[in-house]
């Protein structure tokens, strides 16, 4: 194991500073829609560190026309995935729906901090969403959402491990190499992006504006661990519709005229497990199933004598790279249910509709691009596993990589176990220590000759 370097003896010897800075932010709520006053502080902070700091609302228009296949409409928390699609969003459909005073990015900038090095060292991208999800259900929290209380080593709060751990621990790691006296060679940019929930637009918007570096890293929960691929994902939902009629009146002479929105489900779940099968079948004799359909939530009817004249089916899918384009597993699902809707004689009658909410393209790379190894080399020294893996869900770290080009690894403190749910919270000891971590790679990776150097 190697000395520690002075930037990490630094963070060491600042714990307590570290811990408060995290604290301050879990307690500056920041529910996506609502990003505005936690930017500010971020845009403060780097500012302190002597950045070139940048505010800038992400272009709605600009990106659907720069990348009209991934761009996804803005969300608010209190007005999520509020505009199905048929096929793709589009900016005319979101003009079109009336709802631009609700889904926008007024008062809602990424923040964006470079810290220029003295030149011809790699530069980085140190990428982090500030949003985060609802704390609904409220009740279910036994500690204050944005409390950010400590106990028994863990700090609880809406954002600890999703992700302003990372995001913290990624600014301090910058604040002790300043500290420290280190100097670096290639430029650092820092990356605080709102709308990673439900749409990556602020990263997407970055990287539409020109975002070059020689590697990133997206600083999402991983245990500190090395993620190198992410599977794509979407999030879907089906409506069908009935006839309502009470019992008295469901047979009119032999002929069924009521007909319940929800017996038209189980036709339609079974065209949608059916694509699951299909993709899982070549694997079928091992362990590895690269596709995982969710159906995660219904409703339907309004009374209980009488058939229901609607129904609503939505649930989501992640599917690893090997599957294939975003694209065609949304075409897949499609085509399944009009083959459902074609083949089951009630469904004829009353077909349903598939529509899709959100979706995320894949992320493959070598386990053995640079900015991996390197930090593979930085965790093995340090004792820890420095091995890389494919990490289990979807980030902004697609857009980086799929239409920046920049090389990426996802890695930062926290658990995805705990993201998205009431007493989020995050180990203080693995924050701590990616901060260590994060100081020891930047300074070896930033004082690495850049290409062509």
């Amino acid at each position: 194991m190697k000395t520690m370097t002075r930037a990490a003896a630094v963070a060491r010897e600042n714990t307590q500073r570290s811990i408060e800075r995290l604290v301050k932010l879990v307690r500056t709520p920041s529910p996506t829609g609502e990003e505005g006053s936690a930017q500010a502080l971020i845009a403060g902070w780097l500012q302190e560190l002597g950045a070139d700091v940048v505010m800038a609302e992400p272009d709605i228009e600009a990106m659907f026309e720069h990348y009209p296949e991934v761009a996804q409409y803005p969300t608010h928390w209190q007005h999520d995935l509020v505009l199905p699609y048929e096929h793709l969003p589009s900016y005319e459909a979101l003009h079109a729906s009336g709802l631009e005073e609700v889904l926008n990015y007024r008062g809602r900038p990424n923040v964006t901090g470079v810290l220029h090095g003295t030149g011809g060292g790699r530069s980085l991208v140190l990428n982090a969403h500030i949003d985060t999800v609802t704390i609904e259900p409220a009740e279910k929290w036994t500690r204050a959402p944005y409390g950010a209380e400590i106990a028994n080593g863990l700090l609880y709060g809406r954002g600890t491990s999703d992700m302003k751990g990372g995001l913290v621990a990624a600014l301090m790691a910058l604040q002790y190499l300043r500290e420290a006296g280190v100097t670096l060679r290639g430029d650092v940019i820092f990356q605080s992006v709102v709308n990673e929930e439900h749409s990556g637009n602020g990263t997407l918007d970055l990287v539409r504006r020109g975002l070059k570096a020689d590697a990133a890293i997206v600083l999402e929960p991983t245990d500190n661990q090395i993620f190198v691929s992410h599977p794509g994902g979407l999030y879907w939902q089906l409506k069908t519709e009935g006839v309502p009629r009470s019992p008295g009146a469901r047979w009119n002479n032999g002929v069924q005229e009521g007909v319940s929105a929800i017996e038209l489900l189980p036709s339609a779940i079974r065209a949608l497990l059916a694509v699951e099968k299909e993709f899982n079948q070549p694997h079928a004799h091992g362990i590895h199933r690269p596709f995982s359909l969710v159906i995660g939530k219904v409703a339907g009817g309004h009374y209980e004598t009488v058939t229901a004249d609607e129904a609503l089916l939505r649930g989501g899918a992640y599917f690893a790279p090997e599957v294939g384009d975003v694209g065609d597993v949304m075409r897949r699902f499609s085509q399944a249910v009009h083959a459902a809707n074609r083949g089951d004689p009630l469904l004829n009658r009353h077909p349903a509709r598939f529509e899709f909410l959100h979706h995320d393209d894949s992320t493959q790379q070598s386990e053995d691009i640079a900015v991996a190894v390197s930090m593979g080399e930085v965790l093995a020294d340090r004792g820890r596993d420095g091995q890389r893996y494919l990490g289990p869900f979807c980030c902004d770290a697609r857009h980086l990589v799929n239409q920046g080009g920049i090389p990426t690894i996802i890695f930062g403190p926290g658990t995805i176990a705990q993201a998205h749910k009431p007493d989020e919270h995050i180990r203080v000891d693995d924050f701590l220590a990616s901060i260590e971590l994060l100081a020891e790679f930047i300074e070896r990776w930033c004082n690495q000759d850049a290409a062509g150097a």
